[in-house]
């Protein structure tokens, strides 16, 4: 193994507690991961809440999109009786409460959920708080939307960024977006399209390469071999222990 990516959990430690919750980060960061991965989308009132989907039916025991609802009504939603029981009651936190939870113990990629294409989403919100807490070495910010990552790097150029995208991305379009005006100093392929010429076209930019999600310890290994910087994960501690035989300590 030529290198040894940091374990990020995904949405926290997700198959241990209810996904972007505050106990699924508080069992994150007991496994002693490197970093967490979270998403983030603002509500009609402007407040920044973790939450995965664009609608909350998923993960909660309301219906309707985030973006439609304010602050209390996202809040009063139970966000861990999907989960299991012993969650009932756990709500859907504010952004900055994952942040006061983390404090600096490990670093954070915070995902913008967005489609909307002038980028109408969380990105004003959390550019101003990753500048207010001096959050710039500890926070990366990552998106599927392009349109979103060029209002953060206009907004803050001294945010990083990763560019989020799976197969279904062109190849022609990953690179130019590789490019100005955004200049990520991240790519986040999903770990099928990572292989040596992708290695290779990263390190030529250069990108650091934080591939998701990865679940399976083979994968997890040939990922290491090729030098990818994060491994993204639901299973830190089993990816941590595959990789490193035990815990998440290198």
């Amino acid at each position: 193994m030529t290198n040894r990516p940091a374990i990020f959990a995904h949405r926290g430690a997700r198959r241990v507690a209810p996904e972007n919750t505050l106990p699924a980060f508080e069992r994150a960061l007991a496994m002693g991961v490197d970093g967490i991965e979270f998403d983030v989308h603002v509500t009609s009132d402007d407040r920044l809440v973790v939450i995965h989907d664009f609608t909350v039916e998923k993960t909660t025991n309301g219906e309707g999109a985030v973006a439609a609802m304010c602050e209390a009504e996202v809040r009063g939603l139970d966000a861990g009786s999907h989960f299991s029981p012993h969650f009932a009651g756990v709500q859907v936190p504010l952004l900055e409460e994952v942040l006061e939870l983390v404090g600096n113990r490990c670093r954070l990629n915070l995902e913008i959920k967005s489609m909307d294409p002038y980028a109408n989403d969380a990105s004003a919100g959390v550019a101003a708080i990753i500048r207010q807490r001096k959050l710039y070495d500890q926070v990366l910010v990552s998106s599927f939307n392009p349109i979103t990552l060029i209002k953060m790097r206009c907004l803050d150029p001294k945010i990083a960024l990763g560019m989020l995208y799976g197969s279904e991305m062109p190849d022609f379009l990953r690179q130019v977006w590789a490019g100005p005006p955004i200049h990520p100093e991240a790519q986040h392929p999903h770990h099928a399209l990572v292989d040596a010429d992708f290695m290779t076209w990263a390190h030529t930019l250069p990108c650091a390469v934080n591939t998701w999600t990865v679940n399976e310890v083979e994968e997890a290994q040939r990922l290491a071999a090729l030098g990818v910087a994060t491994i993204i994960t639901d299973a830190p501690d089993v990816i941590s222990k595959g990789l490193y035989g035990y815990g998440n300590q290198r």
